[in-house]
């Protein structure tokens, strides 16, 4: 996290967890997941399932589908009397702590887009199929490896939709095309979702000060279900009561309907927040615009500079692929590059961190490296040449993960080859029998 501590942190109910998120992150807001809420309630009170089958889905509704923190303190002491277990300790203390997971009272919080309202959702599906509950700990650390390298194979194939492929627009709206070049694909798909719905969802204005406009949005049909928004047309600044923008960082049909209304037509750049970018790994932002996500120093992170170059790299070879000539340029390119890197980290080795080179060294390094000269310090051309030997070495080093990993996929395969082999033949005979 750069030094920071996260504005937010969800994990599973565990009261030593708690405590420890309690005394080593006091400044983030600790969320826990509704669905492991469901999952204890469901063991504490086993007695009461037998007899009581809408038990489950009234307490999930009370939940989940409170629109204000008034609608839950009203439902929760009903729902408790219904079911005659106003005395449970389990559930009293479930209430006591509220605030913790119950989405009406954490809407004000930054989560991103993590939702844990999804009764199949759980935080450890992040394991799945690679642990359960035999797993040693020796094994798990191996298990772990082989899941982080999942999850990071996913986003590769996640960015490679997103730069290759071209979202279907729903309508003519400039609002729409602009969010389709913006948005990587996932999140343009819910954000579509949400224009969409502005369609049916009127914005009705309520109160008019000045700069300030205030509209009630409902769907049509379906008034007793109603947003406040406020809109401010000097600033470009609208908030609405969902809180749905503050909690996941994409914005809601709401304020989006009452856009449509006022005849903006382009998003503020102040809704569109570079995590959910093209660019978001880039150092630059789309348009100009400029984001507080991250820390000023973060250019100098080792890990967005090895998510700029992958990004780079991944486009250089989607290019050098599409027909031979290409590719034959491409590796010819590549294998220039590489003599460049090692002889500007054969240049580098025994420099001491903030030292300078001399003048005959420093063209040296400039006839190994043509792009040094844009650097305007010797101090700068070091830094550059330090940062290049770094991003060599991990690059090295996460090559020789994926030999591995893919080396243990091709064994598993042939495992699984022979298997079936012995399967196949057992069948045969089976049937000669």
């Amino acid at each position: 996290m750069s030094g920071h501590h996260p504005v937010s942190i969800t994990t599973d109910f565990d009261p030593f967890i708690q405590v420890a998120v309690a005394q080593v992150l006091p400044p983030s807001r600790h969320r826990v997941s509704t669905g492991s809420i469901f999952r204890e309630t469901r063991e504490r009170l086993a007695h009461l399932w037998p007899s009581n089958p809408d038990f489950e889905s009234d307490f999930r509704k009370c939940v989940n589908e409170s629109e204000t923190i008034d609608d839950f303190e009203s439902y929760w002491p009903s729902l408790l009397e219904r079911y005659c277990i106003i005395d449970n300790e389990w559930l009293q203390s479930m209430y006591n702590a509220r605030q913790h997971w119950v989405p009406v009272y954490l809407r004000d919080t930054f989560f991103g887009e993590i939702s844990v309202m999804d009764k199949n959702e759980c935080l450890n599906s992040f394991f799945d199929g690679y642990v359960n509950a035999s797993t040693t700990i020796q094994l798990l650390v191996r298990q772990y490896e082989k899941a982080v390298q999942t999850w990071h194979e996913r986003e590769l194939k996640a960015e490679y939709d997103t730069i290759n492929s071209t979202p279907l627009l729903k309508t003519p709206s400039p609002m729409e095309k602009q969010a389709a070049s913006l948005y990587t694909r996932k999140i343009f798909l819910k954000f579509q979702d949400e224009f969409i719905e502005t369609m049916a969802t009127p914005a009705t204005r309520i109160e008019d000060s000045g700069t300030i406009t205030t509209y009630r949005v409902a769907k049509f049909g379906e008034k007793t279900k109603s947003q406040i928004v406020t809109f401010n047309s000097f600033e470009m600044k609208a908030s609405c009561s969902c809180l749905m923008f503050e909690s996941s960082g994409t914005i809601c049909r709401h304020i989006l309907s009452v856009f449509r209304a006022k005849n903006v037509l382009k998003l503020p750049s102040q809704y569109v927040l570079k995590r959910w970018t093209r660019n978001a790994k880039a150092g630059g932002f789309p348009d100009g615009h400029a984001s507080s996500e991250f820390p000023s120093s973060s250019g100098d992170n080792v890990t967005l500079r090895y998510n700029n170059l992958r990004q780079e790299a991944i486009r250089y070879v989607e290019e050098g692929a599409k027909s031979i000539q290409i590719y034959h340029v491409a590796m010819k390119a590549l294998n220039e590059a590489a003599k460049k890197v090692s002889a500007v980290k054969s240049r580098s080795i025994g420099t001491a961190e903030g030292d300078t080179v001399s003048n005959g060294e420093r063209d040296e390094l400039l006839t190994a490296d043509e792009d040094v000269h844009s650097y305007q310090s010797a101090e700068e051309k070091q830094k550059k040449i330090r940062e290049l030997t770094a991003e060599l070495e991990t690059t090295n080093q996460r090559c020789e993960v994926y030999r591995a990993n893919l080396l243990a996929v091709l064994r598993d395969m042939e495992e699984q080859k022979t298997n079936l082999s012995v399967k196949v033949e057992n069948a045969r005979l089976s049937l000669k029998e």
